[in-house]
């Protein structure tokens, strides 16, 4: 542990005053925030599931790819991208909550210009403000944070704390009733339901050492991570409501807190193994008064009692899956047959975007992962706090393999999105394909993919960034043959919302099966249900 130097680099940018929680970051972090790759490998701790009792190591069965060592790929005029141009739409029902509240806007609340870079092409991830759950007729119920009391922009959590609401959407997503659910939260940090219709909310509190003191470790809004049951969408008698962590003074060693700081959360039904699964960003103080670095953190949570599943590790709090990937700046869950299926957005160790699979077997044997592979390994030193890349979504394909599509502008001009196939036996790429060859200040951000028939729709945005205050996005959609051939591709569609990290729906059932969708707020501070047209 002695044998390391101090790198001084701000963990970000900003323009004018520390006001929000990501200059509290960088302000609390400073000057000893990234240090060498000793001092990351044992002190960051390793990012792959695996359960070592040393930090530089991973137990994983497929050990994660490391970060690569040669220079920085070229960057070489992208060959133009010739796709046929056809009619895709949008259909918009907007449901009004009236008295509720208000839903995240993304022009009143999305683009912040104080961040360099700008929210558009950040390197984080960003909480989702309002989050579905499909049910099996159709139907839809959507928790959303309240941001009655919000303005300005707001993508890093609520400065007070606001009320989550719960919105039921009938099949046909014509109309829909609101209740409030009674909890009040910085964040809203996950949400889902089980197959008996239970209700499961991911929310943060603040902690009992919260303080003003600028700067200090403690000066946190929503340090505590709680999840919370119910048998219906009012929580006023909940069935349990757990913490996770975040109860600890922040100065102290190991005292994880921060939920969903510099990334998001994401909450899900595990239907065969009958748990929840839990994937957050947080932050953890490394030794008393120590440097709080940043990592993803995998729970198993017993949905009957709300008890954490403990992981078969000795050092479950710093490895494995309660430190997965350091410096973890967004996170994706998939559920399928009892295997957990994530992306990680690794910046220090390790630095790629990661694929992993996790059962419930082996968490409770061993903190092993089934595989951790890399799809793409980003270049610059560990903990750079940059990696000039988005996570996208990922989708499990009829085969058996899983499509993943990112953002990028490493070895491009400028960013650009791509589609990667890959194993899901083993993680592995098995092909890939650049889907933009964006030149200038054209930037591809907020990038989705969803079965579409037989094929692959993807969605994505492109943002100027010539002048940072820009606000408009145009917005495009493309398909794609499981080959990741073109298929055809749309022309830009003005005047729609997405929500940054939200996936894509597809239904399964109901009165809209195989129709794609996505669900946003809008201008009025309305839900907006979307369903996509396809050619």
């Amino acid at each position: 542990m002695n044998n390391y130097t101090i790198k001084q680099v701000p963990l970000i940018q900003r323009q004018g005053p520390l006001t929000n929680i990501y200059d509290l970051i960088a302000q609390s972090l400073l000057p000893v925030l990234l240090v060498s790759s000793t001092m990351l490998f044992t002190g960051c701790g390793g990012g792959g599931g695996g359960s070592s009792t040393t930090a530089a190591s991973s137990s994983s069965s497929s050990a994660p790819t490391s970060p690569s060592s040669s220079a920085p790929t070229p960057t070489v005029p992208p060959a133009p991208i010739q796709a046929v141009v056809a009619n895709y739409s949008v259909k918009t029902n907007v449901i009004p909550v009236t008295g509720a509240g208000k839903v995240f806007g993304m022009q009143a609340n999305f683009f912040d210009d104080g961040f360099i870079p700008p929210n558009p092409i950040s390197n984080w991830g960003f909480q989702n403000p309002l989050i579905p759950a499909v049910n099996a007729d159709g139907s839809m119920d959507v928790a959303w944070l309240d941001y009655s009391g919000t303005s300005g922009p707001s993508t890093t959590g609520l400065s007070a704390l606001g009320a989550i609401n719960i919105t039921h959407i009938n099949p046909d997503l014509s109309t829909g009733s609101t209740m409030a659910t009674g909890l009040l939260s910085y964040k809203l940090l996950g949400f889902t339901k089980d197959t008996a219709g239970a209700f499961y909310i991911a929310y943060n509190v603040d902690h009992p050492f919260k303080n003003a003191i600028a700067g200090d470790a403690n000066n946190v809004n929503g340090n505590e991570l709680h999840i919370a049951k119910s048998g219906t969408a009012s929580f006023t008698m909940k069935t349990w409501d757990t913490l996770v962590f975040g109860d600890m003074d922040n100065t102290k060693d190991q005292s994880k807190g921060n939920p969903g700081e510099a990334g998001l959360g994401v909450l899900g039904f595990d239907v065969v193994n009958q748990k929840l699964a839990l994937y957050v960003a947080h932050r953890m103080a490394w030794g008393d008064n120590g440097t709080r670095h940043q990592a993803g953190y995998f729970r198993y949570v017993d949905p009957a009692s709300g008890n954490i599943v403990a992981p078969g590790n000795s050092h479950p709090t710093d490895t494995g899956t309660g430190w997965f990937y350091s410096h973890n700046f967004n996170q994706r869950l998939l559920l399928d047959n009892g295997t957990a299926y994530l992306l990680a957005h690794g910046d220090a160790y390790s630095r790629q975007l990661g694929f992993a699979a996790i059962t419930a077997t082996g968490y409770s044997a061993s903190d092993s992962t089934v595989f951790n592979q890399s799809y793409l390994a980003i270049n610059g030193t560990e903990g750079d706090n940059v990696t000039n890349t988005e996570t996208g979504q990922f989708i499990k394909l009829s085969n058996g393999d899983f499509a993943i599509v990112y953002t990028t502008s490493q070895g491009r001009i400028a960013r650009d999105v791509q589609i990667v196939i890959a194993s899901g036996v083993n993680g592995t790429t098995k092909s890939s394909a650049w889907l933009t060859s964006n030149t200038g200040n054209i930037q591809a951000i907020m990038p989705k993919l969803e079965v579409s028939g037989n094929n692959i729709l993807v969605s994505y945005g492109l943002w100027d960034s010539t002048t940072r205050t820009n606000k408009a996005i145009a917005w495009h959609f493309a398909t794609v043959d499981t080959s990741l051939n073109l298929i055809s591709a749309s022309n830009p569609i003005p005047g729609i919302e997405f929500i940054t990290d939200l996936p894509l729906i597809r239904f399964s059932s109901g009165p809209n099966v195989g129709q794609l969708a996505w669900v946003s707020g809008n201008g009025q501070g309305s839900l907006s249900v979307n369903l996509i047209q396809t050619p």
